[in-house]
């Protein structure tokens, strides 16, 4: 308000100010010496000015503060929307990628640098659902997402993308440097001391497809191809790595 108020002072001063002058060149202009054309020229901006100025500048700051509100509301709902999507793009319990925004994501980078696909199935879950529980099946998981996302780089990606199913990309399309990485992740997940809340261990393990290079063709071939070699690998006893190159085809 006393910013308003200062406004119109100053308005009100400049409209003295000017009609003074506009009065002065007029009655010469005319050889007027009149005093009360002064006193005129003084009085009607006086009465005029601070009403029609107050109501000018109170409606500009009310435009301002709706203003500034409807930014910070409009920031507020870029912040949530921002959550909402980073929410609908997670698994809520790993907090990985879900299967959509995995599959979406690779397909958005794939073309642009070199990649390659693994596919993870943790080894008897259901064994270990049926003895310890799913409160211990839920934490088995959640150790052995962690123990995966430790193995990987800052450019690679890993979703959940099944019950006990992980999609990991990798942004290397080396056969040797992705097949030492997945066997890294394998031993890495033998590696996990895992308890129950009785303080009975539960060993963990991961059988683990792969396909080395995506840049030609569709995902969803890929993904039949790894998903093909995790089969594979099961059927040879599990807890090993099988991996198909697609460099070859792609020269």
């Amino acid at each position: 308000m006393s910013r308003i108020l200062l406004k119109c002072a100053m308005v009100m001063v400049v409209s003295v100010m000017c009609s003074l002058l506009i009065t002065g060149v007029i009655m010469t202009a005319n050889d007027m010496h009149d005093a009360r054309g002064y006193m005129i020229a003084t009085i009607c901006p006086l009465v005029i000015s601070p009403a029609i100025s107050f109501i000018v500048f109170r409606q500009s700051e009310k435009l301002r503060l709706t203003l500034e509100t409807l930014n910070h509301v409009m920031q507020e709902l870029e912040i949530t929307n921002a959550k909402l999507f980073e929410k609908s793009s997670r698994d809520s319990m790993t907090g990985l990628l879900n299967r959509e925004a995995f599959f979406n994501h690779i397909e958005d980078v794939r073309t642009q640098r070199a990649s390659s696909l693994l596919i993870i199935d943790a080894d008897h879950f259901k064994k270990i659902n049926d003895v310890h529980g799913h409160y211990n099946g839920d934490g088995a998981l959640m150790a052995i997402a962690q123990s995966i996302a430790g193995c990987l780089g800052k450019e690679d990606s890993i979703g959940r993308i099944g019950g006990e199913e992980f999609a990991v990309f990798l942004a290397m399309d080396d056969e040797e440097n992705v097949k030492s990485i997945a066997e890294t992740i394998r031993a890495a997940v033998n590696r996990i001391e895992f308890h129950t809340p009785e303080n009975e261990r539960v060993a963990l393990s991961v059988s683990i497809g792969g396909i080395v290079g995506l840049a030609n063709g569709a995902i969803a071939d890929h993904f039949q191809i790894a998903d093909r070699r995790l089969y594979e690998a099961k059927r040879n006893g599990r807890n090993c790595v099988i991996i198909e190159s697609n460099m070859k085809n792609a020269a």
